[in-house]
């Protein structure tokens, strides 16, 4: 298996190397999915811990469909738009650097409204809980019991925050709004970061710097190291910060890794990176019944509060099969293939790729804030695909129309300067 993994993580690399051609999208679905895929079977392949199995040849056919299935739905919109004309990256960050003017005032007016929701989330729930997880002993373990039924979605408005924000900085140019913006980024990062929860704040720099690769002229190799490496320490540093060196080495031995313990703080990234995968090909050896669309639609079952009765009415467990209880996810595929089997594997990517597509190329006719910050949200839900069923979420799926229509909003008071646009 190792000939395979080295193919597959070379096929990856030259997919990466691609970037240095002049005009490439880096941010372009079926090339992004298929970076994220190939990197990440090839590095499950290395089998670097014990928890770790040989797939069986039904779960090879599952996620092959699952991955084919995606490619397919994004050629489908491709073949559809070969003779349609598509701005090219360079255009795209000329018009939105020199002749679209967003306004500023509505991005402001809403940041405050966000934040407003924001902030008031977050002191109801305090009250209600009565602790903040940073400042309880152990909150690695309180963290996941610190939220509130429709307080806590609000709270996930956090990225959204971060993102306008920094947007905001980038277009504002007197000094006064700015400040009062920095202060209500600090407070949301900073409020945010005591919960102990990183993706939000990972989300928020992804969407910013998707807008940033589109929306301006910042984005170099510099800009883009400065980008990654605290993106990186957000990811992994969260967890050396709330549980120190000893976790670490602790972690390396209950993962039951084959390389030395010196080498332990490579443990906790090469663990979450693969055992999503490993899961998904376990639970589908294992599963024994499907659910038929209670995981797929779950922020639908979510919002009307059926979820939990369901579940408990049918006995129905989040974690059919694990390799090991302290990596509990599944990609955002598994969903699909416990609802509804090898059809669903093949249905929902299909759709899913076509879907991110559709948006990609809509937004490469007419870029502007609100095209470049929605599919910045499929960019998000394809980069994490290996890990989880973002899509199901419904705080996900409610950042989504909040990011549509704050985004719609701020562009329908924008304008383009005076100048020929041939889309």
């Amino acid at each position: 298996m190792n000939l395979l993994s080295f193919f597959l993580l070379g096929l990856a690399l030259l997919l990466i190397l691609s970037f240095a051609k002049k005009g490439t999208d880096i941010f372009s679905p079926a090339r992004l999915f298929s970076i994220v895929w190939l990197f990440l079977i090839g590095l499950s392949l290395l089998k670097l811990s014990r928890y770790q199995f040989e797939w069986s040849w039904f779960s090879w056919l599952v996620i092959f469909t699952t991955i084919f299935s995606f490619l397919l739905g994004t050629f489908v919109v491709y073949v559809i738009n070969f003779n349609s004309r598509v701005n090219s990256i360079s255009f795209i960050r000329v018009i939105q650097s020199e002749y679209y003017s967003i306004n500023t005032y509505s991005i402001f007016k809403v940041i405050l409204l966000l934040f407003l929701a924001y902030i008031i989330s977050y002191i109801v729930i305090y009250l209600v809980v009565g602790f903040i997880p940073a400042f309880t002993p152990r909150p690695n373990l309180v963290r996941a019991k610190w939220g509130m039924f429709g307080f806590g979605l609000l709270i996930h408005l956090t990225p959204i925050i971060l993102f306008l924000a920094i947007v905001f900085w980038m277009r504002y140019k007197n000094l006064d709004r700015k400040i009062i913006v920095g202060l209500l980024f600090l407070i949301t990062f900073g409020t945010f970061f005591l919960l102990y929860q990183r993706f939000s704040l990972v989300f928020g720099m992804l969407l910013a710097f998707v807008y940033l690769y589109y929306g301006s002229k910042y984005v170099t190799l510099k800009n883009f190291l400065v980008f990654i490496v605290p993106l990186i320490a957000i990811i992994f540093g969260l967890s050396t910060i709330r549980e120190g060196q000893l976790f670490i080495i602790y972690l390396h031995y209950l993962s039951q890794m084959k390389f030395p313990v010196k080498y332990a703080i490579f443990t906790e990234p090469y663990m979450y990176l693969v055992m999503n995968i490993e899961n998904f090909a376990y639970a589908i050896e294992k599963l024994k019944f499907h659910t038929y669309g209670l995981y797929s639609f779950d922020f639908l079952f979510a919002l009307s509060g059926l979820k939990h009765f369901l579940k408990e009415y049918f006995g129905i467990t989040d974690f059919p099969a694990l390799r090991s209880v302290f990596y509990n996810t599944y990609t955002l595929f598994f969903v699909y293939y416990r609802d509804f089997g090898l059809i669903g594997s093949f249905i929902f990517p299909f759709l899913i790729g076509m879907i991110a597509s559709h948006f990609y190329y809509y937004m490469r006719r007419f870029p502007n804030i609100h095209t470049i910050s929605f599919y910045g949200m499929w960019v998000c839900a394809i980069l994490f695909s290996f890990f989880v069923p973002l899509l199901s979420w419904l705080h996900f799926v409610f950042d989504m129309f909040v990011v549509y229509f704050s985004t719609k909003y701020i562009h329908l008071k924008s304008s383009y300067k005076p100048m020929e646009i041939k889309i």
